[in-house]
């Protein structure tokens, strides 16, 4: 358990633990506990952004061929005070802890490993250099992101290959180094830039996950200090890092919702887990002539059909063909297409497993097979599978909090995760509107819907590859 972050915000915390902070035994105590916490937070901080300057500092210094005598000295001093704010703090955490262990609810809920809260970080080194990655850094990178708990399939290099061929964006693989060379640090960006929508970079566009991955704190200031300076050098107008927890001040938005549930062991607990309304739907949809295929490419046809029809009918432009048959090629592993046929394909459904959770990025039904269920028939073909696999958690994609698609995915049993996506902008700059809800594009929605499927996945490619 993250007991820092419990810390910085006890009243969150008892919300999740106890469902109330009123239903916390432990209040009053956590709450002093939580008070001497703040008091600590500004000298601690100011150590923080000491020792950060320091290290900076003497990169420039030995870059310069100049003495670092004083400079380590004064590092070392830092150090000491930090110590002994941090045993302070420790012995906060060690109390809290032993709050909870006596008032804890018997059974947590199981969260996935990467969206925990982060539990520390490492220790750094004296000096931080930060350079863009090359094609011979591919493997060390992956290593660090395969070694990192809190890393996505996302962050992993083989995506900068596959969004260069499918779209022909300039990406941006930031990478951070110690003093021996070890990676400490990588975040990777893609840069879309267009008259129609303007030119900005992403950390990840077209995918729910992405940010800075570091060892330490140190690290993701140096790397988002790089990020930083490159926009402003090239005028973009927002950087956007797709993160799951609150980090920093860039301005946040927190509308966006990952709904993830957790997996029993068997497909025959599953069915006993979702209830009886969801799994009436699905029986009434086996009552339909259907098939199901699972498998790789070979499904790439079918799925690109249903998928492409609609994206058509939301208004919405859609990916080309290649773009999914990249992916089926990169990911050849962590890929899989899902299908019902009934008895031409009428719900589709692209899979990603990565570590303990699978996920579904895109899933589609015809609105003529709504009426059959056929939508919660895929879902729960995925979900049957999934299980099979040995997954512990199935991520339903993101979602608008409390939006149609949110309520959709809660009927499962599906559990939010906030999305937390931090932007830098320039001094007066708001935050983009670059979604369907915004109404300058209400009129294009409208006009999409009534283009024929040909036309939009002839043309919605060449559109679609700068909306993030």
């Amino acid at each position: 358990m993250n007991y820092r972050k419990a810390l910085d915000n006890p009243g969150q915390f008892m919300q999740a633990t106890w469902g109330s902070p009123e239903r916390c035994p432990c209040r009053a105590e956590i709450e002093a506990l939580a008070s001497k916490w703040a008091a600590l937070n500004p000298d601690y901080k100011s150590l923080l952004d000491a020792k950060g300057s320091c290290s900076r500092a003497i990169g420039e210094a030995r870059r310069s061929g100049d003495d670092t005598t004083l400079l380590k000295q004064q590092m070392a001093d830092i150090s000491r005070q930090l110590g002994a704010l941090e045993s302070q703090r420790k012995a906060l955490e060690q109390q809290l802890a032993a709050l909870v262990a006596d008032g804890e609810p018997e059974q947590a809920e199981p969260v996935p490993v990467r969206f925990q809260p982060a539990s520390g970080t490492q220790p750094v080194a004296d000096a931080i250099r930060i350079r863009l990655a090359q094609a011979a850094d591919a493997d060390r990178w992956d290593q660090f992101v395969s070694s990192h708990p809190r890393a996505s399939l996302y962050h992993h290099y083989g995506w900068r290959d596959l969004i260069q061929r499918s779209f022909g964006h300039e990406t941006l693989y930031w990478l951070a180094e110690d003093d021996a060379g070890h990676i400490v640090g990588v975040l990777p960006m893609v840069r879309l830039a267009s008259r129609l929508f303007g030119d900005f970079a992403v950390s990840l566009p077209y995918f729910n996950y992405g940010g800075v991955l570091t060892t330490t704190s140190e690290a993701r200031a140096h790397l988002l200090d790089a990020a930083t300076h490159y926009a402003q050098t090239n005028s973009l107008s927002h950087l956007e890092l797709r993160e799951m927890s609150a980090a920093g001040d860039w301005p946040t938005r927190t509308d966006k919702a990952s709904m993830i549930l957790a997996l029993p062991d068997s497909v025959e607990a599953l069915d006993a887990q979702i209830g009886s309304k969801v799994r009436a739907q699905i029986r009434q949809a086996r009552r339909h002539r259907h098939q199901v295929a699972i498998g790789g490419k070979e499904l790439l046809d079918a799925f690109y059909r249903v998928f492409a029809t609609n994206m058509r009918d939301l208004g919405t432009p859609v990916y080309s063909k290649q773009f999914f048959a990249n992916i089926l090629d990169t990911w050849k592993d962590q890929a899989t297409l899902v299908v019902i046929h009934a008895p031409q394909p009428v719900a589709a459904a692209f899979l990603l497993g990565y570590r303990d959770m699978m996920e579904i990025p895109w899933a589609s039904t015809l609105r003529t097979a709504n009426a059959m269920n056929m939508n919660m028939l895929l879902y729960w073909e995925v979900l049957a599978h999934t299980v099979q696999q040995g997954f512990r958690f199935f991520d339903f994609g993101r979602s608008t909090i409390d939006a149609g698609t949110y309520q959709f995915k809660k009927q499962w049993g599906a559990r939010p995760f906030q999305h937390h996506w931090h932007y830098w902008l320039p001094a007066g700059a708001e935050l983009p509107k670059l979604t369907p809800d915004n109404a300058k594009y209400r009129l294009a929605i409208n006009v999409w819907r009534r283009l024929p499927v040909a036309v939009t996945t002839a043309v919605g490619p060449h559109i679609v590859k700068y909306l993030p």
